[in-house]
């Protein structure tokens, strides 16, 4: 992540953890995000990260309920009236589905891990803030029962979702990443939230 410096009217500046990799969105959307960090009000901050890159790019997406926009900052308010009746929504697939075992490995197929990571892969050496007991691998906190009540399994599942971009998820792997390992008071946790009330619904 990098730390871009957002100006407001009559106020500092404010430090913000942004995604660099805006490669991706169109020219269009990435003026469309220069205008929105541009045009904060007094005593505003916004963490970008917050906001999906597909959000900003122009995709509009619900969660499965059709109550929200599918966003951690969407599943705070309801759905604009203005909201078209067929828009799509958005989800992933659930951790016992990533967690279903044939001969010892995955019944489901895995996306490709980035870092040259594999479910074998120690769950502590992407996902750090703790070591479960049994320091387990990626996999093995998937596979219940062990490890069925830990967040991590929970974060796991998004990062895999994301990865394997299944039923329109909204956020990329990296984003899941910096979700987690954000140190920003709350996004953490809402994120958390989102993923395990909306996108895991498969």
């Amino acid at each position: 992540m990098a730390i871009e410096k957002i100006k407001s009217a009559g106020q500092d500046e404010v430090q913000t953890e942004v995604q660099t990799d805006v490669q991706a969105l169109s020219s269009q959307a990435v003026a469309r995000r220069h205008m929105l960090l541009k045009g904060l009000g007094k005593g505003a901050a916004v963490l970008a990260a917050t906001v999906p890159i597909q959000t900003l790019a122009g995709q509009n997406l619900l969660t499965p309920d059709r109550l929200h926009q599918c966003s951690v900052s969407g599943m705070h308010s309801g759905v604009h009236s203005a909201t078209p009746a067929g828009t799509p929504v958005c989800g992933g697939f659930s951790p016992g589905y990533w967690g279903q075992i044939q001969n010892g490995q995955p019944k489901r197929t895995w996306p490709l891990l980035p870092n040259g990571w594999t479910y074998d892969t120690k769950c502590s050496a992407v996902f750090t803030k703790r070591v479960l007991s049994g320091d387990p691998t990626l996999f093995q906190v998937m596979n219940p029962p062990a490890y069925a009540n830990t967040d991590e399994r929970h974060w796991i599942c998004a990062w895999l979702n994301a990865l394997s971009q299944s039923f329109s998820f909204p956020y990329t792997g990296q984003q899941v990443l910096d979700f987690y390992y954000s140190t920003t008071p709350g996004v953490s946790a809402d994120a958390l939230s989102f993923f395990k009330t909306y996108m895991e619904n498969n």
